[in-house]
């Protein structure tokens, strides 16, 4: 299907799309709060994959390939936009998040969407996507630095609101 498309087959391109369009939607609402910034990274990164499919070669998986095509999409997006935060530099400590352990799939995403859209963008790229904060600079154009900063903050304000849900939540029972 591959070399039908890079032969400009429509009905393989076609094939190609609708085989693949639900998860990398997917891939594209874990960067944006709205459906319409989701199709357009969508759109953005099927026009990308169709033009780069030449570069593809058959090392590795062709849908890891296409979802670093896109999150690349997404990020760039971002860059263009200047939606990325400021280049504020800090000091690292750790921070243990291992109680997102024991949270399912809508909690987590819930801790994810309450965090600034720059924080979010850097946290989804690091934590879930596995892009190394290099990478993350060089999409987003922003220091090594900035990536991480960005990812420490955004862990903090998770830990932080999970630990405030989990004192609300023990309150109520003791109620």
């Amino acid at each position: 299907m591959i070399q039908a498309c890079i032969e400009g087959n429509q009905r393989a391109c076609k094939q190609l799309y609708e085989q693949n369009k639900g998860w990398l939607y997917a891939v594209c609402l874990r960067y944006h709060k709205n459906v319409v910034d989701a199709q357009d990274s969508l759109q953005e990164s099927f026009i990308t994959i169709y033009r780069n499919l030449h570069s593809f070669k058959s090392q590795g998986s062709f849908k890891g390939w296409m979802r670093k095509v896109t999150v690349r999409c997404i990020l760039s997006s971002f860059r263009k936009n200047k939606l990325a935060n400021s280049n504020i530099e800090i000091k690292y400590e750790p921070i243990d998040i291992s109680m997102l352990q024991s949270l399912d799939k809508e909690e987590i995403t819930f801790l994810i969407e309450r965090l600034p859209a720059g924080r979010k963008q850097i946290f989804v790229a690091h934590a879930i996507d596995g892009f190394t904060h290099k990478e993350i600079a060089d999409m987003l154009s922003i220091t090594e630095g900035t990536s991480k900063s960005q990812f420490f903050h955004a862990r903090r304000e998770i830990r932080e609101a999970l630990e405030k849900e989990i004192v609300i939540a023990k309150k109520m029972v003791h109620e």
